[in-house]
């Protein structure tokens, strides 16, 4: 027998089939904005952490080009590495204090070690060369006469290099991008760092270039310091030095003369004068 189902049975079954169906969690869609924020806090978090992890290798790169480039030393404007014999010759001070020279002037510790040494050497005559290029070196580094002219010491000295000489052309060739120039009184130096390659300034290149340049039949006047070897002759020099050789001069010795120029002689140490009475 089939039992009938009444209205409010129905309406019963109705409400509990409601609950059931709400009792069930629903998941809520999350909106579209929500959704595009948080795509761009991930992508962004992403690229925090890309650039964190990067970074490393990047300032580790940049350490080791900072390290290269504090090995090659900088050394100024217009370089020049000073030998020896320029401190000992001593004519680099008024050179410098004239204003002809500008740059910055090198002088490696091993120079200065080179001077130390002859200045303690037991003859007198060495040691007193030794301690006039000490004494350049140290009025270099205060004059003020020339405010275009610095010197800078440094320490850089080849290891692998025994003579000074050596040293000194070795630093000259390492530092030829920085267009160095090697600065010595000494020939032979000189010569074998040209045939190297290396920029020399030769102070008796200077020196010959500054002489005074005459000409047969031209007048001046001379101090005959010493007697000749030949035909009565006198000897003087010009305040540059150069030998003037006057005939029948040989009597006026310790006299200042008016002499005329018959002869001009070109020899390797530069220019003899002859000359004769006025």
């Amino acid at each position: 027998m089939v039992q009938s189902v009444g209205v409010k049975d129905k309406k019963n079954l109705l409400t509990e089939s409601k609950k059931s169906a709400t009792s069930v969690p629903v998941v809520a869609k999350p909106p579209a904005e929500f959704t595009r924020a948080l795509a761009a806090e991930i992508v962004k978090n992403l690229t925090s952490i890309g650039r964190f992890t990067t970074r490393p290798f990047i300032r580790h790169k940049d350490a080791n080009a900072d390290a290269h480039v504090v090995k090659e030393e900088v050394l100024g404007e217009y370089p020049v590495l000073v030998d020896t014999s320029v401190f000992i010759d001593g004519r680099i001070l008024p050179i410098a204090s004239s204003g002809f020279i500008t740059g910055t002037l090198i002088i490696p510790q091993f120079i200065l070690g080179e001077l130390q040494h002859i200045a303690d050497s037991e003859d007198s005559l060495r040691r007193a060369k030794g301690r006039r290029g000490l004494d350049i070196v140290n009025k270099l580094k205060g004059q003020k006469a020339n405010k275009l002219l610095r010197v800078k010491i440094v320490s850089s000295d080849p290891a692998d290099v025994k003579e000074v000489d050596a040293k000194l052309v070795s630093l000259a060739k390492r530092w030829a991008n920085q267009k160095i120039r090697l600065l010595t009184v000494d020939f032979n130096l000189a010569h074998v760092a040209r045939v190297q390659g290396v920029k020399i300034l030769n102070i008796n290149d200077i020196a010959q270039a500054l002489k005074v340049s005459l000409m047969p039949g031209e007048e001046f006047t001379v101090k005959i310091t010493h007697e000749g070897k030949e035909r009565a002759q006198g000897v003087g020099y010009l305040p540059d030095g150069t030998m003037v050789v006057v005939d029948n001069a040989r009597d006026r010795v310790g006299q200042d003369i008016p002499v005329i120029v018959t002869k001009v002689h070109q020899t390797p140490a530069g220019q003899l004068f002859f000359a004769r009475l006025k």
